[in-house]
């Protein structure tokens, strides 16, 4: 991920504070890790264009479907190893950035982040039906919004 080096070293700072935020369940680290990824599509390499959908799916199954952050950190490694197309136009501009972040107070950084990661995932939101329909096509038909259903073992 190419970033400046202030705006790494911001990143950085919140990364400090990301698993404090009280109540998360996972939820609002794993949109910090997901919402910067995307703000820095720098290039059109493979590995890039795998980190922005890998983090773009995330952000979808967070916030459309209300997907934890604990189940996210177990989805992302089955979607990181594909090969994605480079997603064109990129957002020019996201109104809120890891410098609000890091600038927000104890109190206000749970809303911050919310708000981070709305405005992101909306900022792309010419491709939403794209990365939607990956989504989908990596769990095959499940349900987002609960584990897949163990198999019963048969009774003896």
């Amino acid at each position: 991920m190419c970033s400046a080096p202030g705006c790494w070293a911001l990143y950085g700072s919140v990364l400090a504070w990301k698993d404090t935020l009280p109540g998360d369940d996972g939820t609002a680290a794993q949109r910090i890790v997901d919402t910067y990824a995307v703000q820095h599509p720098a290039n059109p390499d493979r590995r890039n264009r795998q980190s922005v959908a890998g983090h773009l799916m995330s952000l979808c199954a967070s916030i459309e479907h209300g997907v934890t952050g604990v189940r996210l950190r177990r989805m992302i490694g089955d979607w990181t190893h594909r090969d994605y197309p480079l997603l064109v136009p990129a957002p020019a501009a996201f109104p809120v950035t890891i410098r609000d972040v890091a600038d927000a107070g104890q109190p206000s950084r749970p809303a911050i982040v919310e708000d981070w990661a709305t405005s992101a995932w909306a900022a792309w939101a010419a491709h939403h039906d794209t990365v939607c329909a990956w989504l989908a096509a990596s769990r095959n038909g499940r349900s987002m919004t609960r584990p897949p259903a163990r198999p019963r073992l048969a009774a003896r």
